[in-house]
């Protein structure tokens, strides 16, 4: 009876921890340490120590039933002598793999349950009188392995050094209680095996996955702190991964502004060395408007905990360009939850300000061509109703100076014969000297407005010539001046024009050098500060040179030397509050090339400007009268 509930137990204990683990475990022993190199001795004698523990365990089981008491404690004995061995060498030479630290927790594994079975079987009479102990003992050998079999579906291999003492502290008093001994050396090791055993079970608590050759609870959490640690360094360097691809430019500060965290991108973005933006405080590259908005958001984002958003925040970089970002700002805490910082994620969007500003600029100057548009049927229409009431003066003013001429000798006679006289209230010899200037005056006007009206039409119409005709630069400055002489006479009261004298006719369009004329002398009366500066034009000969320079000169404001080389530059303007497109000089100087010539601008910041243009003169333009000498 008792041996059929001895194998009864052995049965049901090999279905609950699947015998198939130690197979598998042997295999991927042998599959671990199949020799890629000849075996030295101390592989035979561990492999065979291994054998001989896995052959003994059942022979202790057939030694229990068939009775042997003696043998049984002679291999009991031998069992634990080659198991200490087996693992003292295997550690010694290094060779204490996990695959063969799961084998001899097998070995240990069916060495205790077969020795608490022959016990059973041998001496009975112990089982029943300390059956509180061995249970006890059963369980605290058990709960362990039942444990780690379920979290890790094989068997602990820890090893602790606990273990190891108890298990031979708990050999030893068992060898002694079956020889005779009293049972107190057994109830001595039970608590110490106890212990060992719940530090295996803190252990399998603590670990997440299986590790064999675990030496004690310390081992264990150092293990999981370093485990921590790699993954929280594995997590960091992802991270840091991460943010060194992406092109948005990542930076953490201080609450005091200080940079103490940054990714290539922003370092790329600012044009500052690594070495160079650490540590560098967020104010060094804003402007002082930026600045004032940056510490609004900061200080909200502090108090409020949210996170802000900055739209347009300008950054100027090593260089001293300024770009353009949209970043997101949020609160850095520590563990305790206080404030230590802020995080920002910044995205560049200078170019999309740039493409949105041109958008801008070139909506404002089809909005301003539409108006020249505007303008030029304006112009159609007034100079045809201004011709018809003009016509009526030029027709008739001749006319009143005949009727006039034939009036004049009755009137002298009159006056001959009656003496002084007036006429509208104004003395006959008066009147006799001014009525011929008068005339002359109306005269004089009326095609005065004719020419007017004829250069305005001339200019706003549709150009259809090209750059090969023969043109006079006296013609065109002439014709020029007249259309702006009302913005001369109101900024100025000291203007001069130097005509060239037998200058040559360059080849060129006569409407495009004529805007090129009132686009440089606009501006020069635009940069007088009041009327009492001056304005300068002339024109000039080079003969060596073989060029026709027009000079326009002024006393006004001048421009600094950092907008002098871009002055020319399409949209860029100082006189932006003054309605400046900046385009009349860019405008200016694609004309001037394209007749091939070259403008030249020198200024002085309160001292005026001087711009000269010059044309080319080639000898096919010179006709006899123009001829070099």
């Amino acid at each position: 009876m008792i041996k059929q509930h001895i194998i009864l137990t052995c049965r049901s204990c090999l279905l609950y921890c699947d015998m198939k683990d130690l197979w598998h475990a042997y295999d991927f022993y042998l599959l671990r340490h199949k020799p890629q190199r000849e075996s030295t001795p101390m592989d035979i004698l561990l492999n065979f120590l291994t054998a001989a523990r896995l052959a003994i365990a059942p022979l202790l089981l057939i030694l229990a039933i068939a009775g042997f008491r003696t043998a049984f404690i002679v291999f009991f004995i031998i069992t634990m002598v080659t198991g200490l061995a087996e693992e003292v060498l295997a550690r010694k030479t290094h060779q204490f793999t996990a695959s063969r630290s799961l084998l001899f927790s097998w070995g240990n594994f069916l060495t205790f349950f077969i020795i608490i079975s022959g016990v059973w079987i041998l001496w009975p009479e112990i089982i029943r009188r300390d059956v509180i102990f061995l249970s006890i003992l059963l369980a605290a050998h058990f709960i362990p392995v039942i444990l780690g079999h379920l979290k890790y579906s094989r068997l602990t291999s820890y090893h602790t050094w606990t273990t190891k003492l108890a298990t031979i502290m708990i050999g030893c008093a068992a060898l002694y209680v079956v020889t005779g001994g009293p049972i107190l050396a057994l109830e001595v090791a039970i608590p110490f095996y106890m212990f060992a055993r719940i530090e295996e079970i803190a252990i399998t608590t603590i670990l997440p996955e299986w590790e064999h050759d675990v030496p004690s609870l310390w081992h264990a959490l150092s293990m999981e702190r370093n485990r921590s640690k790699e993954a929280t360094v594995k997590a960091e360097e992802k991270l840091r991964a991460v943010l060194a691809g992406i092109d948005d430019g990542y930076f953490e500060l201080d609450l005091k502004g200080n940079l103490t965290f940054f990714n290539p991108s922003l370092s790329k973005y600012m044009g500052y060395a690594e070495q160079e933006l650490a540590g560098m405080n967020s104010r060094q590259f804003m402007s002082k408007e930026t600045a004032k908005k940056a510490y609004r958001s900061f200080k909200e984002v502090f108090q409020t905990g949210r996170s802000s958003f900055i739209s347009d925040w300008e950054i100027v970089t090593k260089s001293g360009e300024t770009r353009f970002f949209d970043a997101s700002v949020s609160l850095l805490r520590n563990p305790k939850g206080e404030p230590t910082g802020y995080r920002c994620i910044g995205r560049d969007i200078t170019e999309r300000k740039h493409a949105e500003e041109a958008a801008r600029t070139h909506r404002e100057q089809l909005y301003q061509a539409s108006k020249m548009v505007a303008l030029g049927t304006l112009v159609s229409g007034v100079a045809h109703e201004v011709n018809n009431p003009n016509n009526f003066i030029r027709l008739n003013a001749p006319i009143l100076k005949e009727a006039w001429d034939g009036m004049l000798p009755i009137l002298n006679e009159y006056y001959r014969e009656n003496g002084e006289f007036s006429l509208a209230g104004v003395d006959y010899t008066t009147m006799r000297e001014k009525i011929p200037l008068l005339l002359s005056g109306i005269e004089a006007g009326s095609n005065h407005i004719l020419q007017i009206v004829q250069d305005l039409k001339s200019y706003v119409q549709k150009d259809s010539t090209g750059f090969d005709n023969v043109v006079d630069l006296n013609k065109i400055v002439e014709s020029a001046l007249s259309l702006i002489s009302h913005t001369i006479q109101k900024s100025t009261s000291r203007f001069s024009v130097s005509y060239g004298e037998a200058l040559p006719c360059i080849k060129g369009n006569f409407q495009r050098l004529e805007q090129v004329v009132i686009n440089l002398v606009q501006n020069a009366c635009q940069a007088l500060r009041d009327k009492d500066k001056e304005v300068r034009l002339f024109l000039s000969l080079d003969k060596e040179k073989r060029h026709v320079t027009l000079t326009v000169e002024d006393e006004g404001i001048g421009i600094s030397k950092e907008n002098l080389s871009r002055i020319t530059d399409p949209f860029f303007t100082t006189k932006q509050d003054a309605g400046g497109l900046g385009l009349g000089l860019s405008i200016t100087k694609r004309i001037i090339e394209e007749h091939h010539g070259k403008i030249l601008i020198q200024s002085e910041a309160g001292k005026g400007t001087r711009i000269e243009v010059l044309f080319p003169v080639q000898q096919q333009v010179f006709g006899e009268k123009h001829e070099l000498i």
